[in-house]
């Protein structure tokens, strides 16, 4: 009998012609010059790991860097690395032969009414190697490698996100902190001042210089005021717990150090944003979308190589003998070739069937990306909108302050002499009241737009 091996080999050199062609490159996108707001003068000094330096807060500082060492949300995504490089190494294991050692003794009787006359007892000692290898002459073996190679890229690339993610809630976070303990400050302030005006026109009413109108007046300006304040200390507390779950601690375990009241951070400065192109390697939302549609297109590649035949060639080598005592001699080596070919014909509907579902697979990713990244330029944009549009209302708001503190004084003088009513010196402490709490949140507010704009961005921007 003719060895089949050469047969196989000529066949499977005949189909070479046919070798899965899924190359991936990447996809075009449609991108737009340059942002709507902002300067691009500075894009290759922006920021890329330590953005937050701008707001001049050791405390931030210090709660960012805690964060990455302790958030729980990393250590998954790092888990999620690990099981990804593992399948990556079981891929690149896969390509090579698989080898085996076995041994193994046996001693056997057959029955004497199995062929009608006795059989002696037989002894067989066996130990030897096989080694099995699937020949990868259409690609499949190595585009599950790709596959799984760019799987793991998706995934580093997915741990980036998280990380940048949690930068970005941690410094929201404190900064609802700070904004809320501003509030809170300043709402106490004005309870107080509020406190003493009631006094003041309480000792007025008893010299009968005024009417208890006025007194009553004060009296529920102040308990408004005082109503605003449990709010303000329970936004406080809850901050204080986000923070604490965001460090991968107990929610309460932040509260000795930050329930101390401390100014909001402050960041001044023209904001450099760089070009639209630049979020595609800047973003890591977008670079794992990217390695996920790679991956895609490779599992289109090993879908396809199932149409083809498989050529596989195992291989045996070892000692066999019937008697221990000769079992290590020359005489009881032993070796074998096997080769084999399998091919697809009753299950090849099936076969093409899951080459569509991977290549219908593939252009969801590919729909998928370009969402991401228009989504992530509307990201962008939404974020120049809202902080150029609050650096505009911030600047009226600190006018507006001045002016208010302004007409409380003269109202204040006008009322002592009695010129006007109390309903005016009323009016004038509530707004100005609203005038330094609207302030306090504009500042809050920009802050915000910046930490936005920094996750829109990938990683930064850069004050100029």
């Amino acid at each position: 009998m003719k060895p089949l091996l050469p047969a196989s080999l000529g066949v499977a050199l005949l189909l070479t012609g046919c070798k899965v062609q899924t190359t991936y490159q990447k996809p075009k996108l449609e991108i737009p010059a340059k942002f709507s707001q902002g300067s691009t003068t500075e894009a290759k000094g922006l920021e890329s790991n330590a953005w937050w330096k701008a707001f001049g807060d050791p405390t931030l500082d210090t709660l960012l860097s805690r964060a990455i060492q302790g958030s729980l949300s990393i250590q998954q995504a790092q888990a999620r690395v690990l099981q990804a490089r593992a399948t990556l190494g079981s891929a690149k294991a896969d390509q090579w032969p698989a080898v085996n050692a076995t041994a193994s003794g046996t001693r056997s009787n057959t029955s004497d009414n199995a062929y009608g006359y006795a059989t002696p007892t037989t002894s067989l000692y066996q130990a030897g190697f096989d080694a099995t290898w699937e020949l990868d002459l259409f690609g499949g073996k190595r585009k599950a490698r790709e596959a799984a190679q760019a799987r793991l890229e998706a995934s580093v690339e997915d741990l980036g996100d998280v990380i940048l993610t949690l930068q970005g809630d941690v410094a929201t976070n404190y900064i609802a902190l700070r904004s809320n303990q501003a509030l809170l400050e300043i709402t106490r302030q004005n309870a107080e001042s509020q406190r003493q005006t009631a006094e003041v026109t309480e000792e007025r009413y008893r010299l009968g210089l005024t009417s208890y109108l006025d007194v009553a007046q004060a009296k529920a300006q102040l308990s408004t005021t005082s109503s605003e304040i449990p709010s303000l200390e329970a936004s406080v507390k809850q901050s204080i717990h986000r923070l604490g779950i965001l460090l991968g601690q107990e929610p309460t375990a932040l509260a000795g150090e930050l329930s101390q009241s401390s100014a909001l951070p402050s960041a001044q400065g023209l904001i450099a944003t760089g070009l639209p192109s630049e979020l595609l390697s800047r973003r890591p939302d977008l670079r794992k979308a990217e390695r996920n549609l790679a991956a895609a297109m490779a599992d289109v590649g090993v879908a396809k190589a199932d149409l083809y035949p498989k050529f596989d060639l195992t291989l045996g080598l070892g000692l066999q003998s019937l008697q221990a005592s000769s079992f290590t001699k020359a005489a009881s080596r032993y070796w074998s070739i096997v080769p084999g070919i399998s091919l697809p014909i009753f299950n090849r509907g099936q076969v093409k069937a899951e080459v569509a579902q991977k290549q219908a697979v593939y252009e969801e990713k590919l729909a998928a990306f370009q969402a991401s990244y228009h989504t992530a330029l509307e990201d962008v944009e939404n974020a120049l909108t809202s902080y150029y549009a609050e650096k505009g209302r911030h600047q009226s708001l600190e006018d507006s302050l001045r002016h208010n503190q302004e007409a409380l004084s003269l109202a204040q003088e006008r009322y002592r002499r009695g010129l006007t009513s109390f309903l005016d010196v009323l009016t004038a402490q509530t707004s100005l009241h609203t005038a330094q709490s609207s302030l306090s949140q504009s500042k809050a507010r920009l802050l915000t737009d910046m930490v936005a704009l920094y996750k829109a961005l990938g990683g930064g921007w850069k004050a100029v």
